[in-house]
């Protein structure tokens, strides 16, 4: 009996949506057929422009089904339990044979429903109990941690010398037959189960998993349901990595994801008494106690409230993070200890969609709801996410780590474990050599070799080993946690020799920190390997410098990643502001995943912005009337980059505020910043605008952004000594300022975006695309994607003239197109202008292939001055008519030179 998964009954009226404010009439189509994909189980791909409220719709739509849903499930146990006790009272009718069998099943199936009856009732007491003391459980928090024992741990794992260890932590574990070892594993625990084990006999509720891409959309997300009016009767449960959540200082000091990881997992497995030292808040006295756990953040009692005060009030990952660490009480843990009474579920992209982190973290998809969020590149992340690629470097360090590892411990490793480690570094052995065949020795030049798994194994003459029993013995024992043990302890006699290899070639990074990520990629690339030959090819760069030359696993093929959860959970949500166009995903993910089409439900709706306040129009000659033709073969003349110069001067001189130019690539930037200078168009820029670039390292974007900002400022409210009218910043698609900054009002007022290749997230108000960024035809790696879409299916788009692999490529390019556009528009009170320079825009099939808000007010123009008096005047208009408390956002004008 399935009471958990029946269906609603279909209503003649739509709900209440309890929207904390009147929704645009697209919000309300938006929850509406978001309420009908979830409660059909479908699949739903959701497209709500920059600015139309998509993050409260997708609330709103989905927490609505979810009460919705609940309520009847709660509905449907009473009605069974009534129904029944009212056929176990009429039994005595019928003869006491018919009696007995009846009134035995009956009994019984009304035991099962009494007991998830009851399972509901605890829950919602346990819950309720929760809410209800939950200024007492702050209170805890804030007022009587102060008080609990401070924990002054000392992790001695690493100390002393080293001729005082024996090492034993560092030893693999006698490694036995298949056989034996599947019985050994049968029989005991997880790694993952030690000391974090979460036990919880509460029965699992319908859930809803929203994840995004990056922590702060995750942040913004949580701030929004906030908001809604249903937020006191949300439980919200947001998960990270034990980067994000752990507060051990010995674990956190850390910083690498996977020694943190292995850290973690290491001192749980301690079952050796720690000394700690506990001192009291009243008292100078300290007492050493003994404690079990590695770990004392692990305290289960500090765990149970923190879990409890995650449940009673909905908190970001931040605010989690800082109770935790007043009530000592791990975070990571206490999230997974909240999931299974979780509502709804916040994670990152890598969480959901890797299968060995979702078991790690106790997900359960089935019957469950996924939302996918920012999802314009979910097939692109999926790829990421499930390739490897290693260098020259990681593979002979890895195979000298194996190798000192085995001649320190060779006396006291099993004759097994001795076999697979010098298979391991044999097999390593061999994928070095290919960067050194004779075919490729004899060429400094750059090369590139692709081939399919089956093929590259061959080409190594590994046949003799199988690779299935060599990623078994690897993930069993553990043993890139020991050679990383290993590294860590005795790192000086390791890095030996490689120190002259690095010094040769002038390398300054850590050694150390390469040495500890190479064998885990090592394995990840290994398994990479066991897909099935068709879903990826391995991709051999070679280089001049050899040391650089690298292997990677390519996936081809997300759909393999992505069909269980199609296949297991209720239903799923694409979203994003900018999905189309969508034919990749129907192609690639969902028909891949043998999904009918009868189960896709697409939704795009307009823009909430006024058909006068948006200009959206193409251009197909600059100022001195040459023809703008950005391709791969143009962009780079002289005359091109000029001529975007002038126009960019053009506008210097009449828009306010900031200007935002995106470009390809760092090298792009640099070639037109130099012609700029060069011809002194720089300079002419300058004496209107102070220029900003992106800088290459991470470290520096924040002071250029904020410099970038201070002068805009400064120059609208005509500040000290300035004559600028604003600031421009050349900026980078897909580099550090181009994802997730917001160049809102002043900031942004004419963004110049140029574009060739990459897809971004822009926030822009106004947008001049000049070109079109279709991607290098001749990249090996494209070439094989596409190759391997053609050979999927003959099915053509409705052009029937393109295949999959063409469709692919165009899509790239548009998907570029619409993502930067898309940022123009932030609210229903915004204005902007579009431009998109190149006269290849007048294309049918290009201007097809527009957001839709966009291409059906799309004006076509062959002259520049015309183009620029009609912006001219729609900017002059619109400030004239706009309160000046807004005057601070006029326009933001996106000059993309695109190939």
């Amino acid at each position: 009996m399935d009471i958990h998964h029946d269906e609603l009954n279909q209503s003649s009226q739509w709900p209440d949506f309890d929207f904390p404010f009147q929704p645009y009439d697209i919000q309300v189509q938006f929850m509406r057929t978001l309420y009908t994909v979830l409660q059909d189980r479908k699949i739903g791909i959701f497209e709500s422009p920059t600015g139309t409220g998509k993050s409260l719709s997708l609330i709103c739509g989905a927490i609505t089904w979810l009460n919705d849903f609940n309520r009847n499930i709660e509905g449907r146990i009473e009605s069974r339990y009534l129904k029944l006790d009212i056929q176990l009272s009429v039994i005595l009718e019928l003869s006491w044979i018919t009696e007995y069998d009846q009134q035995k099943a009956d009994r019984e199936r009304l035991q099962i429903v009494q007991s998830m009856k009851q399972k509901l009732l605890d829950r919602q007491s346990r819950l309720k109990n929760i809410k209800k003391n939950f200024s007492t459980v702050k209170t805890k928090v804030w007022n009587d941690a102060d008080q609990r024992s401070t924990i002054e741990y000392e992790d001695k794992s690493n100390s002393g010398s080293t001729e005082d260890l024996d090492d034993e932590d560092l030893l693999i574990y006698d490694y036995h037959t298949d056989e034996e070892e599947e019985t050994k594993l049968d029989n005991g625990a997880s790694e993952e189960e030690e000391d974090g084990k979460i036990a919880d006999d509460d029965p699992e509720i319908t859930k809803i998993y929203y994840c995004s891409r990056t922590h702060s959309q995750l942040a913004q997300f949580i701030g929004e349901v906030k908001k809604c009016n249903f937020a006191d009767s949300i439980r919200l449960v947001v998960l990270g990595s034990r980067q994000n959540l752990c507060i051990n200082p010995s674990v956190v000091k850390l910083k690498s994801v996977n020694k943190i990881n292995d850290k973690c997992l290491e001192m749980q497995k301690r079952k050796k008494e720690e000394k700690v030292t506990v001192a009291h808040k009243d008292s100078n006295k300290k007492r050493k106690i003994s404690k079990l756990s590695g770990c004392p953040y692990l305290n289960i009692a500090s765990r149970n409230d923190l879990r409890d005060y995650i449940l009673a009030d909905i908190h970001d990952i931040e605010e989690v993070v800082h109770f935790g660490t007043s009530l000592k009480a791990c975070p990571y843990y206490g999230a997974r200890a909240a999931l299974s009474q979780a509502d709804i579920v916040v994670t990152p992209y890598n969480t959901l969609l890797s299968k060995s982190t979702r078991d790690a973290c106790g997900i359960k998809l089935a019957g469950n709801v996924v939302i996918v969020d920012e999802a314009h590149n979910l097939l692109e992340t999926i790829g990421n996410i499930n390739s490897v690629e290693l260098s020259h470097r990681q593979l002979t360090e890895a195979m000298h780590l194996l190798q000192c590892y085995q001649d320190r411990y060779k006396k006291r490793l099993s004759a097994r474990n001795l076999v697979f480690i010098k298979q391991l570094i044999y097999l390593l052995k061999c994928i070095v050599g290919i960067f050194t065949n004779t075919n490729n020795k004899t060429s400094p030049e750059k090369e590139t070799s692709v081939y399919r798994s089956n093929d590259f194994l061959l080409s190594l003459n590994v046949d003799n080993l199988n690779l299935f029993k060599i990623l078994r013995y690897c993930k069993r024992t553990s043993i890139s946690k020991k050679l990383n043990g290993f590294m860590e302890r005795y790192k000086s006699t390791v890095q030996v020799s490689t120190r002259s290899e690095s010094t040769e070639h002038g390398e300054n990074d850590s050694i150390y920190d390469s040495y500890m990520a190479a064998f885990q990629n090592i394995e990840n690339f290994l398994e990479l390997l066991t897909n099935p030959n068709q879903d990826g090819r391995v991709v051999v760069n070679h280089q001049a410098m050899q040391s650089q030359s690298t292997v990677k696993y390519l996936l081809l093929n997300p759909a393999s990643y992505f069909a269980e959860i199609i296949n297991d959970c209720r239903a799923v949500i694409i979203a994003g502001g900018t999905m189309q166009p969508v034919n990749d995903l129907r192609h690639r993910l969902f028909f891949a995943c043998g999904v009918e089409s009868s189960r896709i439900t697409e939704f795009t709706c307009g823009h909430v912005i006024a058909p006068d306040r948006i200009l959206p129009f193409s251009l197909s000659k600059g100022p001195s009337g040459l023809e703008l033709d950005f391709s791969f073969q143009s962009r780079e003349l002289n005359t091109m980059i000029d001529e975007f110069g002038r126009i960019l001067l053009n506008f210097v001189n009449v828009i306010p505020g900031g200007m935002v130019c995106f470009f390809a690539s760092y090298d792009y930037e640099t070639i037109v910043y130099t012609r700029l200078e060069k011809t002194g168009i720089l300079e002419k820029i300058g004496r209107k605008k102070k220029v900003y670039r992106e800088p290459r390292k991470s470290a520096k974007v924040e002071q250029v952004l904020s410099d970038y900002a201070r002068c805009i400022q400064l120059s609208d409210k005509k500040l000290g000594s300035t004559s600028l009218n604003g600031a421009v910043l050349f900026s980078v698609v897909g580099g550090k300022m181009s994802e997730g900054i917001n160049f809102s009002d002043g900031l942004g007022r004419l963004c110049i975006l140029i574009i060739i290749i990459n897809t971004t997230q822009l926030f822009l108000r106004c947008v001049i695309m000049v070109g079109l960024p279709y991607p290098n035809s001749k990249s090996p790696e494209l070439i094989e994607k596409m190759e391997y879409l053609d050979s999927l299916s003959s099915v053509s788009s409705p052009d029937s003239s393109k295949t999959l692999g063409q469709m692919y490529y165009e899509n790239i390019c548009l998907k570029a197109v619409n993502q930067s556009i898309g940022r123009a528009i932030r609210h229903i009170n915004d204005y902007a202008a579009i431009v998109l320079l190149d006269y290849r825009y007048k294309r049918s099939s290009i201007r097809s292939g527009l957001a839709s808000w966009i291409n059906e007010r799309l004006i076509e123009y062959d002259r520049f001055g015309a183009a620029f008096a009609s912006t001219r005047k729609v900017l002059f208009s619109l400030v004239n008519c706009i309160p000046p408390a807004v005057h601070f956002c006029r326009v933001n004008v996106v000059i993309a030179l695109v190939e």
